[in-house]
């Protein structure tokens, strides 16, 4: 178990480094090209590199017990949280239909990034409801 914990553990070490050097390689594309369609690319991807860096340095706090959701803060944000949610799954319906009218094959690429995007969001979102129910089993 142990054993299992630092090979977890060295493995989110080697993810941060490997996002350093994405984010690096972003940079090194960013630097070669005025290019809008492969600079807007390559800032996503860098920037999606940056939020997978703070991701994992939050799993680091949580393998340590530095992080923790109690009910009263998750109850406080409960409403929002359910606004919130709605507000993605409208946006992400918008987004589908968006996607269905769309003709250009470069804007239709783009739109369904941004599909899956706001898909991802919801799912973020949902993860909280999950905390909701282990923290309220009742509720």
């Amino acid at each position: 178990m142990v054993q299992e914990q630092e090979t977890f553990e060295a493995g989110i070490i080697q993810w941060q480094k490997m996002e350093d050097a994405t984010i690096a390689t972003c940079d090194e594309i960013l630097d070669a090209t005025d290019n809008k369609l492969v600079t807007t690319i390559a800032g996503i991807i860098k920037a999606d590199s940056v939020k997978h860096k703070m991701v994992l340095g939050v799993i680091e706090e949580a393998l340590t017990g530095t992080i923790s959701l109690t009910p009263d803060e998750l109850g406080q944000l409960s409403g929002l949280l359910d606004k919130h949610l709605e507000l993605e799954n409208e946006t992400v319906e918008l987004a589908a239909q968006q996607l269905e009218l769309s003709r250009n094959f470069v804007v239709n690429h783009l739109v369904s990034y941004l599909l899956e995007d706001e898909r991802k969001h919801c799912l973020l979102l949902n993860q909280l409801n999950d905390f909701k129910k282990k923290l309220y089993p009742y509720a």
